[in-house]
């Protein structure tokens, strides 16, 4: 099982312009099934993200990130913003 510091560098090319799906291996299981969810205030882009695996269910969230410019975004305060994120383990 990876550590969150894998995750943390998995998320981090996603920030350096990488697509929002099936953007590198996941750190547990390898294999392309990324994906990420900025929840985000709409002025300032800022709020957490979900970052997870679709294959194996494994991911992160990470509060208090900036979405990236031109990343699609959900609203922070639309409690629909999470429809569709499957309940993943998360590391610590």
């Amino acid at each position: 099982m990876a550590d969150r510091e894998a995750w943390l560098k998995a998320l981090a090319l996603v920030a350096d312009g990488l697509p929002v799906t099936g953007h590198g291996p996941c750190p547990d299981c390898g294999q392309d099934q990324l994906e990420v969810r900025y929840i985000v205030d709409a002025n300032s882009r800022i709020g957490y993200a979900l970052f997870w695996c679709g294959a194996c269910l494994h991911g992160i969230t990470v509060s208090r990130v900036r979405a990236p410019e031109g990343m699609p975004t959900w609203p922070i305060d639309d409690p629909g913003s999470t429809t569709g994120v499957p309940n993943f383990i998360r590391h610590d």
